[in-house]
């Protein structure tokens, strides 16, 4: 078998996420005298240490603990408030505590309580059950306390997020008290610190975050009917087990318990990872003929024994290409490494792996659950040839990497260069980011590419450099000022363009133009931009870049240069003066940056596009027959700029495209239609960036797009001797008109 699971749908791993971990250990009850609780915080106050622990695993915000010194306090604190967990300690004042335990339970069914224990003679006399649900032993490893709650949350959690999320299963059996509450701590940090390191495609924080929902949950079983029954429940899911050799098992062989998990857990998982951990060394041979790992429980490297089971075994690690023999041909630390393996290791290495299953489990510790779902299980005999199975595969991955860049905003990642839609530095996108961003995440489910199968729908790849750089900028140049005295905007300007950015900033910038050597846009879009209530269109800065320098360092100047530009126009004198006029301030307004790959083609070195524009969905004037909800747009040849200041071009409806109130008569068409164009001078990029956005471009008249070749699809022929509009361009005809008639009124491109 390849890989198992079934379709799913594709990307349906962020909804699916959301689902998981609902029930999460966030107060926690903890009764202890004041000398117990004095030996747990003898390295620190309680709530620091968990908080202490939970920010070194980038976990959510650790429980709040609330102390009671002693059992029937602790019980009316629970009348009054609600816990999801009770630690409780051996002494809990008169009160014995199993019988605490059980009032506990009493008053807050489903309650788990759990007890932690520090005296080696209280636990030869306690056991679990009658109120208590599991004993630890605490050994002034703090991580303990963790370990606790994630196990109870795991737990609780692991029958829903099986069922919704498909997450993996991690089986601990293991009797032992002292070892299981050393165990567990180590076990989880090894989690965590995998799972954070392996999951993230370039993910942005908040994708991680989720994605550490879906990490493997660890269950803890004592006996041998306990952890059979989590096999025959999670034998899908289930990742790895760790196994003592020796624990309780009812009606069988107390002494040779783990050889016969062993030997259940292989029966419907032949190549199942099995760390078998016993102190018995005559077990070594017996464990090791049955195929899995033995680990001496004294071994002086235990620990790091754990790490390497679980980065060589569980597939934490790098996906290790080998040949059937074991010797290894290529590994891969992340997806596009996968598809380079995929299509370059031997086939034998491919064969070897797919039969075993262990591109699937690779790809599901690594919490792409949806890539190893959407691989139809089936046999390698199920192609007709070997290297149909490396394509199949190969395609998979290439697809779904695809389709996350589509899907995602991510933080800015030198791995996967320029592609999708990313972002730089903390804080908000602005309104045009924010615009964008919402777009492009929306693109997929909008079903443009079924309705207009020949157009393809992208947002140009984009990097946002957030608000939180430009109030570094500011800060760092002292440049605040600005915002309440009064100064010309070339003044605005030189003060801005004589700050410096970080390094760090110039660093990112330098990687981005590495991977991008194609004309840019450096939008502004600060926070108050672009919402339905109080347009922003020409108010700030726009500068276009040919960025076709051959040196990196002049288009990294370049850039530079052309965001510092846009912080500045912040500032200018128009911008204060059209903030005024909103409910906002000019203290409320934060810049972010948006750079932009233009959309466009090069001709006689000049770059720009045939057609660019702005669209409303709803027009508020309507002349009649048009509607409101018929939504108005304004379109022109050339760069944008034409319609964002003003220029003449053509307003239409897109719900009735071949009525154009504006020409309403061959005059009327020739005076108000367009006459010229901006578009971005190719080849002589050189030199600063010049404050003046138009100074910058070209504006061309439209014989030069006629001379480009570019006037075919917009424009018509005004034959003077007949005084007719003709909806081409002809060769001997008179003046040219820019009309969109080829594509408005004869369907050259859909357009509306």
């Amino acid at each position: 078998m390849l890989l198992s699971g079934t379709m799913d749908g594709g990307i349906s791993d962020w909804s699916r996420f959301e689902r998981l971990t609902p029930f999460r250990v966030r107060d926690v009850l903890l009764v202890a005298s004041h000398f117990d609780q004095y030996l747990l915080e003898e390295s620190g106050y309680l709530a620091e240490i968990m908080q202490q622990e939970y920010s070194e695993l980038n976990l959510s915000q650790a429980p709040r603990i609330i102390h009671s010194p002693e059992a029937r306090d602790a019980l009316r604190l629970l009348q009054v408030r609600d816990f999801d967990l009770v630690i409780t300690m051996a002494r809990v004042g008169e009160m014995d505590v199993k019988a605490f335990g059980s009032e506990a339970k009493r008053i807050r069914e489903g309650i788990p309580v759990v007890m932690l224990s520090h005296n080696t003679r209280e636990l030869a006399t306690l056991s679990a059950g009658d109120g208590i649900d599991r004993i630890f032993v605490w050994t002034g490893d703090s991580g303990i306390l963790l370990s606790i709650c994630k196990l109870i949350e795991d737990e609780r959690n692991v029958e829903n997020d099986v069922r919704d999320g498909d997450v993996q299963v991690i089986l601990l059996v293991e009797d032992s008290r002292r070892f299981y509450s050393a165990y567990l701590p180590l076990l989880y940090k090894e989690l965590v610190h995998q799972t954070t390191r392996l999951m993230g495609e370039g993910g942005n924080l908040h994708e991680k975050l989720l994605r550490l929902r879906a990490r493997a949950k660890i269950l803890l079983a004592s006996d041998m009917n306990t952890a059979k029954s989590i096999i025959d429940r999670y034998h899908n899911n289930i990742i790895g087990i760790f196994t003592d050799g020796k624990f309780p098992n009812q009606g069988g062989e107390r002494d040779t318990a783990g050889l016969e998990l062993v030997r259940y857990a292989q029966e419907g998982h032949r190549y199942l990872p099995i760390l078998f951990q016993s102190k018995n060394l005559e077990l070594k041979e017996e464990a090791e003929a049955l195929g899995v790992r033995f680990l001496h429980k004294e071994d002086t490297q235990l620990y790091h024994r754990i790490e390497e089971f679980m980065v060589d075994e569980m597939n934490f690690g790098d996906f290790v290409f080998r040949q059937p023999d074991g010797t290894e041909v290529a590994r891969a630390s992340n997806l596009e490494e996968l598809i380079h393996g995929l299509e370059n290791a031997p086939i034998d290495s491919i064969e070897f792996h797919a039969s075993k299953n262990q591109f699937s489990h690779w790809l599901r510790t690594r919490t792409e659950f949806s890539l190893a779902a959407g691989m139809r299980p089936m046999t390698v005999e199920d192609f007709d040839t070997s290297e149909g199975v490396r394509k199949y595969l190969a395609d998979s991955v290439r697809e779904h990497i695809v389709q996350i860049h589509r899907r995602t905003i991510r933080d800015h990642d030198a791995r996967v260069g320029g592609a999708g839609f990313q972002r730089i530095g903390k804080g908000s996108l602005g309104g045009k980011g924010r615009g964008l961003a919402f777009f492009f995440t929306r693109i997929p489910d909008l079903g443009l590419g079924t309705a207009f199968p020949d157009v393809e729908f992208v947002v140009p790849r984009s990097v946002v450099i957030a608000t939180g750089i430009f109030e570094e900028f500011i800060e760092d140049n002292g440049l605040d000022r600005f915002v309440h005295e009064d100064h010309s905007d070339p003044e605005v300007d030189a003060a801005f363009l004589a700050g410096e950015f970080s390094p760090e900033l110039r660093e990112e910038m330098s990687v981005l133009l590495e991977n991008t050597k194609w004309p840019l846009a450096v939008r502004s879009s600060s926070l108050l931009e672009d919402s339905s209530h109080q347009p922003f269109a020409g108010v700030y800065a726009t500068h276009m870049l040919a960025n076709d320098h051959p040196e990196l360092e002049v288009r990294l100047r370049r850039l530079l240069e052309a965001i510092k530009l846009v912080y500045a126009s912040t500032y200018h004198r128009g911008a204060k003066a059209y903030v005024t006029g909103t409910p906002s301030t000019i203290e409320d307004e934060r810049m972010a940056v948006v750079v932009q790959e233009l959309v466009g083609d090069e001709v006689n070195g000049r770059f720009y596009p045939l057609i660019s524009g702005a669209g409303r969905s709803r027009n508020h004037y309507p002349v009649e027959p048009l509607l409101a909800e018929d939504g108005i747009a304004a379109i022109c040849i050339g760069l944008g700029r034409q319609v964002a200041t003003g220029g003449k071009c053509l307003r239409y409806s897109p719900g009735q495209p071949k009525r154009i109130h504006q020409f309403y008569s061959n005059q009327a068409t020739l005076d108000t239609s367009q006459r010229n164009f901006f578009a971005i001078p190719m080849n002589q990029e050189d030199g600063s960036v010049h404050p003046s956005e138009e100074d910058n471009l070209l504006n061309l008249r439209l014989s030069a797009a006629e001379e480009d070749g570019s006037l075919a699809l917009v424009g018509s022929t005004y034959v003077v001797s007949d005084d007719r509009m003709v909806d081409s361009i002809m060769v001997d005809g008179g003046p040219r008109v820019v009309t969109f008639a080829p594509v408005l009124k004869h369907g050259r491109f859909p357009l509306s």
